[in-house]
């Protein structure tokens, strides 16, 4: 019995001695992946002799495995990324007692080699502009001015400015995108401190003569002024101010004249009447414009006229679809009021009765925009002319304080357009300095023509657009048909 046990023993040894001893393998392809901003995926080889499992650091790696045996492949993927400083994380796997770390390394993009460049301009109402902005970059803004607001917008930013209220002048603004410390763009804003710029709307014609009545020497008071659009974006006409001069131009038939301090920087005025609205109220689109109405009456058909009736006129103009009219309430001459136009706000006029352009072609005409602080109270109370000008009739000269007339100096930087009138045979100098109007134009060939009623001055178009070069000897046709006479 004990050989039996002791043969046995030696016989189990013997089993366990040819028995191969098993070592725990795990490796894998490699340790380390780098991808670029762009994202993508690498494969990874697993090989091992046990169960292995797979996990990340990170979120933003994924694997095609989570676990597996044997030798085995999986990708390790991570998406576009778009932060300015790179950014690492691991792959681990693992069996029961060895380990493997993948190291995972994704490149930060690179900022472009220039900067995007915005540039806009934007009216005292404010408003929105699309700011182009590179993708593919996770970015901050740096904003200068608090009255830009910028947020997420398809393909940038959408920059919304803030009306330039109370405002004198104009404002600038810049807003910066930065990856990291790089700009990738940025937009400068210039914020004008008026709805409309000088040339952009311009009056395209006066009509002071009316048109004749026949077997009269008196002409209908169908007069108007024409504002149009010289631009190539929408415009907005609220707050124009329509104005005319206080400076006489002429010399009388006898040789009275006057003379007035120098002024070149302004305009000396004293009818104002302003365009109402809030800012956007009254668009203008490029081409389209405006008719100011003296009174927005068909002159072509019969009209009552405070207590009289007035026959039509065959020879005149339908004003009674005008954008506009000048309505003058007062005690001494009733005024006509077509309530289906809109009337014009009167910051001051001289007539103690109706408002009406000198049929003679004695005045000069401008329009103007002030800021949104100015008000008719404080053109008057901040912008009088002072100073002495004096009247010269052969051998008398007189002199007058300004300060006793209503007049008042609108500053250059206000003035959109000017246009001088007068007659050929009774000008002698030109009421708006030269810097606004170097030159004059005209309706009739002498003081007094009757040829002059039906007549125009209407401004010349070249190429489409209306010339304006400051000077309406070149700019204006005198002596024209009027554009609204059917």
């Amino acid at each position: 019995m004990k050989k039996q046990l002791i043969l046995a023993s030696l016989m189990l040894l013997a089993v366990v001695a040819c028995q191969k001893t098993v070592v725990p393998e795990l490796t894998v392809s490699t340790t380390t992946i780098n991808l670029g901003p762009q994202g993508g995926n690498q494969m990874v080889t697993v090989t091992s002799n046990q169960d292995w499992t797979v996990s990340t650091s990170d979120s933003w790696i994924s694997v095609g495995s989570t676990s597996g045996s044997g030798t085995l492949s999986f990708a390790v993927s991570v998406g576009a990324f778009t932060e300015a400083s790179a950014r690492s994380g691991q792959v681990v796997v693992k069996s029961a007692t060895l380990s493997q770390t993948i190291a995972v390394v994704q490149s930060a993009p690179v900022a472009p080699a220039e900067t995007s460049q915005n540039s806009f301009k934007a009216l005292a109402l404010g408003g929105t502009f699309e700011m182009t902005v590179p993708q593919g970059y996770a970015y901050t803004v740096n904003n200068t001015a608090d009255w830009i607001a910028a947020e997420p917008a398809a393909g940038g930013l959408k920059l919304t400015v803030a009306p330039n209220a109370n405002a004198t002048e104009s404002r600038t603004g810049k807003v910066e995108v930065l990856f990291g410390t790089s700009v990738l763009a940025q937009a400068t804003i210039e914020q004008s401190f008026r709805n409309v710029e000088p040339g952009e709307l311009l009056i395209e014609e006066v009509y002071f003569t009316g048109s004749p009545i026949e077997g009269s020497t008196s002409p209908s008071m169908d007069q108007y002024i024409k504002l149009t659009n010289n631009s190539d974006h929408v415009v907005y006409a609220d707050g124009v101010l329509f104005v005319t001069n206080y400076m006489t131009g002429t010399i009388t038939s006898v040789g009275a004249y006057y003379e007035y301090p120098e002024l070149t920087d302004g305009l000396a005025v004293n009818n104002m009447y302003a365009i109402p609205g809030k800012g956007d109220e009254h668009p203008v689109a490029p081409g389209e414009s405006l008719v100011l109405a003296l009174a927005a009456i068909d002159y072509t058909a019969s009209y009552q006229d405070g207590d009289d009736l007035i026959e039509g006129n065959a020879n005149a103009i339908d004003l009674s679809k005008a954008d506009f009219e000048f309505y003058d309430e007062n005690d001494f001459y009733p005024d006509t009021d077509n309530p289906d136009v809109e009337n014009l706000d009167i910051w001051f006029k001289t007539s103690r009765t109706i408002t009406s352009l000198h049929n003679r072609g004695f005045e000069s005409y401008a329009i103007v925009i002030p800021p949104y602080n100015e008000t008719a109270e404080t053109i008057m109370t901040n912008h009088h002319w002072s100073g002495t000008y004096f009247f010269h009739f052969m051998e008398w000269n007189f002199d007058y304080d300004l300060a006793d007339d209503d007049v008042w100096v609108i500053p250059g930087e206000w003035v959109l357009d000017a246009v001088n009138c007068c007659t050929e045979d009774s000008f002698y100098q030109n009421p708006w300095p030269a810097a606004f109007d170097a030159g004059w134009t005209h309706a009739g060939d002498y003081d007094r023509d009757p040829a002059r009623f039906g007549k125009s001055v209407r401004r010349s178009v070249r190429d489409g657009r209306l010339v304006d070069t400051n000077n309406s000897t070149n700019d204006f046709v005198p002596n024209s048909a009027p554009s609204l006479k059917k």
